[in-house]
């Protein structure tokens, strides 16, 4: 029986050098854009405001609501000094403007 001799490890087994890995970055594309026409911005606008006022005056109303039960029930009749003088300071102050 005849033995061959056995090679060394040839160069593509032995360790390899390991290189930083290069990221192959897309071009930036351009993204899906949205416009929105002047008359549209407009309604949208309108629209919000419009809730802003039915919210404030459901508010508002509410309030009216709760005072006209309470004059209703005769919590105002006694109007203590100092309610008296807030009044009367409201008062002047919406005459001076």
């Amino acid at each position: 029986m005849v033995v061959d001799k056995i090679g060394g490890v040839g160069p593509g087994y032995g360790p390899k050098k390991t290189e930083p890995q290069v990221r192959n970055e897309a071009p930036a594309r351009s993204g899906d854009k949205v416009t929105i026409s002047d008359e549209a911005a407009r309604a949208a606008s309108l629209a919000r405001v419009q809730k802003l006022a039915q919210t404030e005056d459901t508010s508002r109303n509410q309030k009216l609501d709760e005072i006209r039960e309470k004059l209703a029930r005769g919590d105002y009749n006694e109007i203590t000094d100092e309610v008296a003088q807030h009044i009367a300071d409201r008062i002047a102050d919406s005459f001076r403007g």
